[in-house]
């Protein structure tokens, strides 16, 4: 019998939380600087938070070439998220936005 076989013929459990949808990170800051950027996500990695990056279109009379970036985390990181940041000093800073507002869109 091959694996294949026996793979379809096997039920496949699923745990209580596999259809569960959390929805439990908020918009930790916007930075506006890639230098900053950079050293944001290395703070973060280094205190072992997890983030991801939404990243902003620009707006109208905003200066060209210029990118925003949201840093998202989970709601629970925010404080050791927060001081990761702060701890990179007040040049980064000026560059760096907290918004720290939960996310209202479901993402899937």
């Amino acid at each position: 019998m091959s694996i294949k076989d026996r793979i379809s013929q096997e039920e496949i459990t699923e745990s209580k939380y596999s259809k569960l949808k959390v929805n439990n990170e908020i918009e930790l800051c916007k930075v506006s600087d890639s230098t900053v950027k950079e050293q944001v996500e290395k703070a973060l990695l280094k205190e072992r938070i997890s983030y991801y990056i939404r990243w902003e279109k620009a707006g109208l009379f905003a200066r060209r070439g210029t990118e925003i970036c949201v840093f998202c985390i989970n709601e629970w990181q925010t404080e050791a998220g927060e001081e990761a940041i702060r701890a990179l000093g007040s040049d980064a800073l000026s560059h760096v936005k907290f918004i720290k507002k939960k996310i209202d869109k479901k993402l899937f």
